[in-house]
């Protein structure tokens, strides 16, 4: 009996320890629950990372969709097939660029500029910026569908709303943290 008292005692001072120091000691050899610590702790970034690629994905696939999107619809202008039917800038809208877009982008939050220019040369520095000095996004809406061999420039942006914190994606390209999505085609109308 006087040995198992020894134990408990300790050597510097010859006392049993407190209740509290035999709780830490207890507490820190106790190993349960440490995977539910760690989860708790590692979960948040690893969830966030996850979905800024999901969303970084989906971005990807909504600007293929633009510019393919943009490609058939231009390809109506090359051809002659706007001037012939007279459409109008909200038709070429809605009737030939928005009705294959993804799911994900609707036509409300679309803008469609479409200029012509006598030569490849003129463009350089002709086209207006859709952002602004305070990175914002300024819709353009020019209907230019040109004549036989002009040369066109027709571009669509879309604003995108970032749905993950801008610190994981790094893809934010406004002030408001959304990101613009643009698809451009230029080219030279055909002989139609």
């Amino acid at each position: 009996m006087g040995s198992e008292m020894e134990k408990t005692r300790t050597p510097e001072t010859g006392k049993r320890p407190s209740r509290w120091i035999k709780s830490t000691k207890r507490f820190r050899k106790d190993r349960r629950g440490v995977a539910a610590v760690e989860m708790a702790l590692v979960a948040w970034p690893f969830l966030a990372i996850m979905f800024a690629i999901l969303e970084q994905g989906v971005v990807f696939f909504a600007e293929f969709s633009l510019e393919h999107n943009v490609a058939q619809a231009a390809r109506q202008i090359r051809t002659g097939e706007v001037l012939d039917n007279s459409i109008t800038s909200a038709q070429f809208k809605t009737d030939l660029v928005c009705p294959d877009l993804a799911a994900m982008l609707t036509c409300g939050n679309l803008s469609v500029d479409v200029r012509t220019f006598a030569t490849f040369a003129d463009i350089a520095g002709a086209l207006d910026d859709p952002v602004n000095s305070d990175n914002e996004f300024n819709p353009l809406n020019n209907w230019q569908p040109g004549a036989q061999l002009s040369v066109m420039v027709v571009r669509a942006f879309y604003e995108w709303n970032m749905l993950t914190p801008t610190a994981f994606t790094h893809m934010d390209t406004l002030a408001n943290g959304n990101r613009l999505i643009s698809a451009s085609m230029t080219f030279r109308n055909e002989p139609f």
